[in-house]
């Protein structure tokens, strides 16, 4: 037989010994969560950079489409003030008209690249926060005797 006090020593460092894995589990368990709502908050971030993003660009497109009418009303004022003095419309003032219509054009199109511009710088925000936040899952831990020739066969004893 085995002498008590040896097995007393064997008890105490089993018992020792699983009350290590279950800290370990719990602080395990803990530290996935908090990643869990790391992800979760990069996640949300992204979303909100990429929400800006879209608006931006609609911002652009709606200064375009603000600037072209514009350059159109001038255009047309330009070209009724032009009829009402009897002014011959072959040459010159329809050059004008033309220049008009060609700096509206240009006026709208830069507002459209603006917002794309501030679209884009808003738009990478999300990607790398998007790629690098997976949720974090539990592993498993190994069975008494599932992990191979290294690993014990010892029965841990369950704590309630």
């Amino acid at each position: 037989m085995c002498d008590p006090v040896t097995m007393m020593t064997a008890g105490a460092s089993i018992l020792s010994t699983a009350l290590n894995v279950t800290q370990q589990m719990q602080h395990a368990a803990s530290q996935r969560g908090d990643y869990n709502y790391l992800a979760a908050q990069q996640r949300n971030e992204a979303d909100v950079a990429e929400s800006r993003a879209r608006q931006a660009e609609a911002a652009g497109e709606a200064d375009a489409d603000k600037a072209r009418e514009k350059a159109s009303l001038l255009g047309g004022k330009s070209l009724a003030r032009l009829a009402a003095q009897g002014t011959d419309l072959l040459r010159s003032p329809i050059d004008v008209l033309g220049d008009i219509a060609a700096s509206g054009q240009a006026d709208a199109l830069s507002l459209r690249y603006e917002g794309m511009r501030d679209a884009w710088g808003r738009a990478p925000d999300g990607r790398p926060r998007r790629a690098t936040t997976r949720r974090q899952r539990p592993t498993s831990i190994p069975r008494s005797g599932s992990c191979g020739r290294s690993c014990p066969d010892v029965q841990l004893p369950i704590l309630s």
